[in-house]
Order: structure tokens, then C-alpha cells, then sequence
């Protein structure tokens, strides 16, 4: 069986094809109801639009094999009608058929419509199409067949006349449409209540649009349906229809207001409302606070000030001007208090002073001043309080004049934070606080107070050192000030945030502790995406840091920024940071930039690069300023530029830049450079460095041992551990060199120590070293005990002494790499020992030594281990025979209640069966919530064969079906399908 994705629709026939083989119009549709008449229209016309004029003739579909009637029958162009130049409209047959006229009907040539509309009398099918050639673009048409539609609808009877309703009504959309509509009125004698009701509840929206029109027109939809199609209808155009042609009373209008679905009938009603003066003052305020269109908000507002400062009206009412007072919206109060003199109530002005928002207070000392009043005075008196209002000290900042700034500065210190915050917005307003003042306010543990200094500092913190940031973040200073100095440092290059997140990784502060590690965790590539932001900065920054942008000591940073700058620059600017025109993509503009570079040795990586360079003129300037660097100050060049040469090795223009620094370090007054370049952060430098300073001079064994045994690179481990084992047979034993191979961390290093052993007369330290987890270093400890004369059972002997008195997982690998096979007991003994690492040991073992330990049904028990090393061991040994393991007993292993390295193994062991059932629980793990069994479950789906598991029938198709679309769904179908069809 081969899984399908769902079938799309099936194709059939257009309905201007089924009317050319000669279908009843009626059927010829594409659904129900007025829509699919309109369709057929647009569509025989649009197929008829394309004929072309040949041999004096216009043609449905034209003549070219392509036309939508020529699909290989010899009637393709005969079967409709047509007009010759000059001449009639010409018919297939006489009289014509329903088919062929519907095709007249609805052709792109208003003489074939003509024509076809004055020999469609008598034919009822055909009063459909009647209809919609009365709403016609052209008089001609238009005119015949209105009379031909009145002729028709005088002997019809009334069930056959309310069947044209709908389509009527459809046409009333059209420019011309109102005729046809107007003849069915004459005839019914009355409006149609019933039909146009049904299809103003019709589901399509573009039926029930002009329903409601015509609904409307007549009067005929009662006052409730209309508020329903307002509140209801999903169509917003129907809804605003209703609502601007319905004649709602102004109360149930006004509903509309805040219930509105959409902000066109929110404000529209709301300007119904207004017109009519449906609503009073205190009803405005409300909608003024409760709405949350702010259009409406502010035309209400604006309505209610025409009224508060209409000079001719009255006075508001008092239980009025007091609800205006106590509204939420600041607009209508700033209004309410412009309306307090005006009511005889000036004395309440100065409470507003201290009003939160400062549009009401202004409206307020507008009131105060037009009454001869100083505000500054009322603000004195306020803040001169113990617990001024902080609204009151907004006041006085907004109008403080140089004796009120000392108060301001006091009021910043005050207990409570809101007046500080207050206090600092007045002098940040006054502009009477340098960022050096406000710095102290930073980490104030009120938030508002830091919010409004660091708009301040921020432009102020970009130039400090990076001291005074880390001083920032310092144990002594306020819980708040670390989180705040996170935003100042947010603002730096990435190098300056993961310097000083080095520093924070073990501070106090909870968020300064994760920011600092969660920066440390990603890694820094510099790919181009990094070259651009770094560029960028070097760009808009004149005075940034070259050393705050990129890594200086990287040169995969230095050739992104190269990159980058060639892409972000355009080619003729002139920029006056040399790093920029280094990096100029005009090569003259480089070459003019190397010349400047001379003498700078923080730019010296870049004119290596410039070595490098494809254009001869800029190499070769180049060239000359190294040359002169390494003649004049060669330890400084070597040290800054040698990183950038060995990462251009590959680069065919920069080998004489290789071979003149090669040369350089060997010479030995570089030596203490050669040897500071061994602890370089780049690798290929630090590669090549050890690879010419072994070359150039040897040194004693004790070194190279160290730096081998501590030595992070594999690569250099070995050439480490080389020199050394070459300097211990050149000079003889060294027992510090000794000690520091076998104390090493990794199995090689120490393999050459045990190895060592010998020729340094300490064979004898061999036993020590039989159950090292390494398999090298034991493997050279038993060679080393048969060197010094024993038989190869010594080694033995000693791993089952140590595996029956304190074994570890070494001895007992050690075992099996030299045991015979009556030692499979010792092994299967230690199946039961009560450490997870000797038991997983032991399981690798009996891999190795075969024989009845490694058999199924001994192994099998142990997937449940609760050590994940045991489990992975008893994987690795049962995969070879994972067919004959019970395919049940490994899915039911695969259920969340079990942990989760055994889950994995079982997911292993299915994978390698192919089983149904491994099927069932690979897709089953589709939405598991551990990652890693999603993927193995993933993984195993991906190179699933389905075929073959369709072929072998133990699965029902529709369960096999759901399946895969489970599959498909979390993977995609294309993907799926590639896979599944192997391409």
C-alpha cells in the first residue's frame, strides 16, 4: 500500500463546456442560488472575450487550438453562435437550442447578446439569464430585454415570478440593475416581504448585502432585525448599512457605541448619536471613560468641551460638572475644571493643582492666572509638607523657577518614591541634573525612579570606561543598581558584555548572575552576521573602541569585519575610521589606508590581509610595511600578527608572508615570542608555534611532559608527548617527566608514560596501571609485564584478584581483554555488584569474551538497570540479536512511566527489529515530552519501510494510513513523500 496525502478536488467540466455539448442551462450550473447564475455569465464571457477575428468572423473561444471549445471535436466552433461582419447572427441550428441561446446570452458581443435576448421569448429556462441582461452595460441589450422580461412575466404565475426574486435583488447592485427589479414589483403588485426577509439571512454575504439594501428601501425590515444584522451579521459592510439606512432610534444607536464589533460602527453610531442629540453630556463622559476606541474617546471629548464652552448655553448642572470632574479621562476633566468659573465654583480651581495628569493641571493654572492667582504659590505651599502629593511636585517642576530646585533635590531624596521619581522628572524638565547627578539614582529600588534617570544616562554610560560599568554591578552598592547597570551594559559591543559577564557569573543578584552566564554559554562566531554588527558599530561610532567591536587576538574576526565592510559600505564614500578603508572595497582607497597604517601595531592584522589582497598595487604596499615592522620591532609584530598569518596559510598571495614569519620565529632572540605563542587562544597558531620550536630547539623531557599531559588539542598532545618520549631517550630517565605523562588526563599520554617505564628501570609500576579505564594503558601495562620476563597469566591473575576483592570497571575490562573463557563466571557474578559502573563493565565484558554470558535471556533482565551505562551496554550487546527479543516486551518498555535511558534502548532494539510494533511505538514518541527520544523516534520514522511494512500485512490499512499521516503531519508531506519514494 502506498500512503497518499488527501485527494484535492476532482476536475469536472466549466459550465460553459457543458452548455457547448448542449446541457439545460439550469443544470449547466456551478451550485445554488442567484451566485451561480452570475458565475455562468462571467464565465462564458470571459471564454468569449478571447475569440479572435478570422476569415470575417468572431468566434466563441476563437480559432486556435487552444480555445476552450476545440478539444478535438469537429463541432468545437459550429456549436455556438456567431456574428459575421456586416451580417446577422448566425445559429447551429433553427430555431436555436436553450444551450446555444444561453451562450448568446452571455457572450462578450453585445449584438450576439442582442440577438439572442429577441429569440429568447417563450422560453422559461432562459428567464435567469433574462434578468441579468436587463442590468446590461449596453442600452441596446438593456432595453430588449426589459421588454422581453415584461412580456414574459405577464403570464407567469406567481410562484415562477418569486423565483426571479433573488437574482432581481442581486442585480439591484448593478449600475442598471433597478429595472429588472422595478418589473417584478409590478407584477407581484407588492413587495416580496417573505423573500427578501429569507435572503437577508441568506449565508453569503454578497446575496444578503443588497437584500438588506432593498430590505431597507422599502421599509420592510422591522426595527429589531435591523439592530440584530447591526449587532450580528459577521459581514462588517451589511452591519454599517443597517445602521446608516435602518432609522434606529438614537437609544438603541447608542448601545451601539461601546457594543460594536468594529471601530466603523463604534464611530459611526457614535455620530448618529451626536446628530441626533440622543445623548446627554454625562452619557458622553461615560463612553469617554469606558471605550477603548480612542477615535471615539476623542470625539466625545470634543463634544463635550463644544458644550462645556458654548458661552451661549447655561451653565452645567452641578451633579454634572461633578461627575465631568471625577471622570478617568484626563481630557474631560481638563475640560470640566476650564467650567468651573463659568459655573460660579472658581474657589475649587486650586484643588485640581495637584490633579495626576498634566493636561488638568494646566487647565487648571490657566484658571488660576485668568483669575490673578500665582500656581507656583499653591505648589510651595503643597510640597512644603512632610508628604507632598507627587502630582504636586510635578506641578511645582513644571512651574519651578532657581529658588525651587534646591526643594526639588531635597524632594529626590524623599522616602517615598513616587515624589522622587516626581522630583527627578522636574529637574531632568528643568534641565538642572548633569548624568553624573543622576547616576546615583539608577539603582533606586523604586523602578519608576531608575526609568526616569536612564533615558538620561544611558547616552552618558556609552563613553565610560568599562571599570566604571563593572563598578556598577560592585557587592557594596544597592540591591537595585546590579539589574539597572544590566540595561547600561546592554547598550555596549557583545565583547564588552562577555568581559565583564566574566566577572558576574558569581554575583549576588539572582538576574545579574543568569545574564552573565547565559552570555558565557553562547558561543562567539564570527560569521558575517557578526562582521556586519561589528561594522556597523565601527561605522556610526567614531569614537568606539577597535578592541569593544571585535576580538583582536581572533582572526576569523578580523577577516568577517573584512567581509562585512565590503557589503556594508558603499563603494565610493570616504570614511574617516582607517579600520573602514582597510576594508574599502575600492582597492585605491586601501592602498592609500596601508600607507597610514604604518607604525599602528593594532592594525597590523589587517595589512597582513591586505598581503593577501587580490590586487597587486595594495599587496605590494603591503608587503613593504611588514617587511619594515618586522625589521624595526620585530617581537611586538610577531606577537600581534602571527595569528593572522597562520590563518591565511591557504592563501596562495600570502606565502611570502608565511615563510619571512617562520623564518622570524626561528630565530632564537624570538625564542621568549615562540614560546608565548604556545598558550595562543588560536589553535592553527598555537599548532604551528609548538611544531617550530620543536624544529628549532629541543628542550628536556620534564617540559614538553608537562604541557602534554595538560594540553587541551589532540593534535598537540601527540607532538607534546613525541618530544618528550624523544628527549627521555636522548638524555635518559627523567622521573619529573614520568610523573607528569602518567598523571595525565588522557589514556594516550599515559600509555607513553607506561610505556616509558621500562627504559627508566620501573617496570615494576606496571601492576598499578593494569585497570586504567584506558584500553591503551592497560594494553601497555601487560605488554610491559611480559617484557619484564612473566607469563601472560600474570596479568590475569592479577584481574581476578582485583575482581574478586575491590573491582572497578577498568579491572574487569582488563579481564576480559585477557581471559579465557572459564572466566565468564567472575563476569556474570558481577552482573549483580552494587555499582552501576561495574555492572555496565561487566555487561562490556561478556560483549567482549562471548559464550553464555552474552546470550539474550541473560542480558535481557538488565534493560531495566537503573544505572543509564548499564542500559546502554546491554543495547550494545543485544543489537546483533535484537530480532529475537519479544517485540512487545521492548514497546511496552518504550511508556512514559519508565525512565528514560530505558526507554531509549528499547526505542534502539525496535528500530534495529522493524517490527509492527515498533512502528506503533515510534509514532507514539511523536509528541513524547523528552527531545531526545522525540528525535531517535524521528529518525527511526524517517528511514521506516513502508512499502514493505504495507507489503507484509500484519497492519490494517487505515491504521498503517494513520500512521503516516501522524508521521507526515510532524515531519511535512513533501519531505515524506521524498522519502517515502526514495528520491
Amino acid at each position: 500500500m502506498q500512503p497518499l496525502p488527501p485527494l484535492g478536488p476532482t476536475r469536472f467540466r466549466s459550465p460553459t463546456e457543458r452548455l457547448r455539448h448542449g446541457t439545460d442551462p439550469a443544470r449547466c450550473l456551478d451550485g445554488d442560488g442567484p451566485r451561480a447564475w452570475e458565475s455562468l455569465e462571467r464565465e462564458v464571457r470571459r471564454a468569449t472575450s478571447r475569440g479572435c477575428e478570422c476569415g470575417g468572423t468572431v468566434e466563441v473561444g476563437g480559432c486556435s487550438s487552444g480555445c476552450p471549445f476545440a478539444d478535438g471535436e469537429e463541432a468545437g466552433r459550429s456549436a455556438a453562435p456567431h456574428r459575421r461582419r456586416g451580417r446577422r447572427t448566425t445559429w447551429r441550428a433553427e430555431p436555436p437550442a436553450d444551450a446555444e441561446l444561453a451562450l448568446g446570452l452571455c457572450h462578450a458581443d453585445p449584438r450576439v447578446r442582442e440577438a439572442a435576448v429577441g429569440r429568447s421569448a417563450g422560453r422559461p429556462g432562459l428567464l435567469p439569464l433574462v434578468v441579468l441582461r436587463c442590468a446590461d452595460a449596453d442600452e441596446p441589450v438593456r432595453t430588449a430585454a426589459r421588454t422581453e422580461l415584461a412580456a414574459a412575466l405577464r403570464p407567469a404565475g406567481d410562484a415562477a415570478v418569486r423565483s426571479l426574486v433573488p437574482l432581481a435583488v442581486l442585480m439591484r447592485a448593478r449600475r442598471h440593475g433597478v429595472g429588472a427589479w422595478d418589473l417584478l414589483l409590478a407584477r407581484l403588485g407588492s413587495v416580496p416581504v417573505a423573500d427578501l426577509a429569507r435572503l437577508t439571512a441568506d449565508p453569503d454575504p454578497e446575496v444578503r448585502h443588497p437584500a438588506v439594501k432593498a430590505a431597507l428601501h422599502h421599509g420592510v425590515l422591522p426595527a429589531d432585525r435591523v439592530a440584530a444584522i447591526v449587532a450580528e451579521d459577521p459581514a462588517p459592510g451589511i452591519a454599517l448599512t443597517a445602521l446608516r439606512r435602518g432609522g434606529l432610534p438614537g437609544g438603541r444607536v447608542a448601545g451601539f457605541v461601546l457594543t460594536g464589533r468594529t471601530p466603523e460602527i463604534r464611530r459611526e453610531s457614535l455620530e448618529l448619536v451626536l446628530r441626533t442629540g440622543a445623548s446627554t453630556p454625562a452619557r458622553l463622559a461615560e463612553i469617554a471613560a469606558e471605550s477603548r476606541d480612542p477615535v471615539v474617546r476623542r470625539r466625545c471629548e470634543e463634544a463635550l468641551a463644544d458644550f462645556l464652552g458654548d458661552p451661549r448655553g447655561e451653565p452645567p448642572a452641578a451633579d454634572l460638572l461633578d461627575a465631568l470632574l471625577g471622570n478617568s479621562r484626563s481630557a474631560v476633566r481638563a475640560h470640566a475644571v476650564g467650567a468651573l468659573r463659568g459655573a460660579g465654583r472658581a474657589h475649587e480651581t486650586s484643588a485640581h493643582l495637584s490633579d495626576p495628569a498634566a493636561r488638568v493641571r494646566e487647565a487648571a493654572r490657566r484658571a488660576l492666572r485668568a483669575a490673578g492667582e500665582d500656581p507656583a504659590a499653591h505648589y510651595r505651599a503643597a510640597c512644603s509638607r512632610p508628604a507632598p502629593a507627587p502630582a504636586a511636585v510635578l506641578g511645582l517642576a513644571e512651574t519651578a523657577q532657581a529658588r525651587d530646585l534646591p526643594r526639588l533635590w531635597e524632594l529626590a531624596r524623599h522616602p517615598e518614591g513616587r515624589i522622587r521619581t516626581a522630583a527627578l522628572s522636574g529637574l531632568r524638565r528643568q534641565r538642572a541634573a548633569t548624568p553624573e547627578q543622576l547616576l546615583s539614582f539608577l539603582g533606586d529600588p523604586h523602578a519608576p525612579v531608575g526609568r526616569a534617570v536612564r533615558s538620561a544616562v544611558l547616552p552618558y554610560a556609552r563613553s565610560r570606561p568599562q571599570s566604571w560599568l563593572l563598578g556598577l554591578f560592585a557587592r557594596d552598592r544597592p540591591a537595585g543598581t546590579g539589574a539597572a547597570g544590566l540595561t547600561l551594559v546592554g547598550q555596549r559591543p557583545l565583547l564588552v558584555r562577555r568581559r565583564l559577564a566574566g566577572s558576574l557569573t558569581s554575583h549576588p543578584d539572582r538576574a545579574v548572575r543568569r545574564w552573565a552566564r547565559h552570555l558565557l554559554q553562547q558561543r562567539l562566531t564570527w560569521d558575517l552576521a557578526a562582521g556586519l554588527d561589528a561594522a556597523r558599530e565601527l561605522v556610526h561610532g567614531e569614537d568606539t573602541p577597535l578592541d569593544e567591536v571585535i576580538d583582536t587576538s581572533d582572526p576569523h574576526a578580523w577577516t568577517a569585519l573584512d567581509l562585512a565592510v565590503r557589503r556594508l559600505v558603499p563603494h565610493p564614500d570616504r570614511h574617516g575610521r582607517i579600520e573602514i578603508a582597510l576594508c574599502h572595497p575600492d582597492g585605491r582607497v586601501r592602498e592609500a589606508a596601508i600607507r597610514s597604517a604604518a607604525g599602528r601595531p593594532d592594525l597590523l592584522p589587517l595589512v597582513v590581509l591586505r598581503g593577501a589582497d587580490w590586487t597587486p598595487q595594495v599587496r605590494g604596499a603591503a608587503q613593504s610595511v611588514l617587511l619594515d615592522a618586522l625589521r624595526n620591532s620585530g617581537p611586538p609584530t610577531l606577537r600581534t600578527a602571527t595569528p593572522m598569518v597562520t590563518h591565511l596559510r591557504g592563501r596562495r598571495e600570502a606565502r611570502w608572508a608565511v615563510g619571512a614569519f617562520e623564518a622570524a620565529l626561528r630565530d632564537p632572540a624570538h625564542a621568549e615570542v615562540l614560546t608565548g605563542l604556545y598558550r595562543h587562544p588560536h589553535l592553527p597558531t598555537r599548532r604551528a608555534a609548538v611544531r617550530i620550536g620543536l624544529e628549532a630547539a629541543p628542550s628536556a623531557a620534564a617540559e614538553p611532559a608537562r604541557r602534554a599531559a595538560r594540553e587541551p588539542d589532540a593534535v598537540l598532545r601527540h607532538l607534546w608527548t613525541d618530544a618528550a618520549l624523544a628527549a627521555l631517550a636522548a638524555h635518559g630517565p627523567d622521573a619529573a617527566a614520568l610523573d607528569a605523562l602518567l598523571g595525565s588526563r588522557s589514556g594516550s599520554v599515559r600509555a607513553a608514560g607506561v610505556t616509558a617505564l621500562r627504559a627508566a628501570g620501573r617496570a615494576g609500576e606496571a601492576e598499578r596501571h593494569l585497570a586504567d579505564p584506558s584500553a591503551l594503558v592497560r594494553s601497555c601495562a601487560r605488554w610491559l609485564i611480559g617484557q619484564r620476563g612473566g607469563q601472560g597469566g600474570d596479568a590475569r591473575a592479577h584481574y581476578l584478584r582485583r575482581c574478586a576483592d575491590a573491582p572497578s570497571p577498568g579491572a574487569v575490562l582488563g579481564l576480559a581483554e585477557c581471559a579465557r573463557r572459564e572466566d565468564s563466571g567472575v563476569l556474570l557474578g558481577l552482573l549483580g555488584h552494587p555499582e552501576g559502573p561495574v555492572r555496565a563493565a561487566a555487561v562490556a565484558a561478556l560483549r567482549l569474551l562471548g559464550g553464555p554470558g552474552s546470550r539474550p535471556e541473560v542480558l535481557r533482565p538488565l534493560l531495566d538497570d537503573p544505572a543509564p551505562a548499564v542500559a546502554r551496554e546491554v543495547t550494545l550487546s543485544l543489537l546483533p540479536v535484537a530480532g529475537l527479543l519479544p517485540a512487545d516486551w521492548l514497546a511496552s518498555r518504550t511508556g512514559r512511566g519508565r525512565p528514560a535511558h530505558t526507554r531509549r534502548a528499547a526505542v534502539r532494539l525496535l528500530a534495529v527489529q522493524g517490527s509492527d510494533e515498533a512502528l506503533r511505538a515510534a509514532v507514539a514518541l511523536l509528541d513524547d515530552p523528552d527531545p531526545l527520544l522525540r528525535r531517535a523516534a524521528l529518525a527511526l520514522l524517517r528511514r521506516w519501510d513502508w512499502p514493505a511494512t504495507a507489503e507484509r500485512g500484519g497492519l490494517d490499512p487505515r491504521e498503517l494510513r494513520g500512521l503516516f499521516h501522524r508521521y507526515a503531519s510532524e515531519n511535512g508531506w513533501s519531505e515524506s513523500l521524498r522519502r517515502l519514494h526514495g528520491s
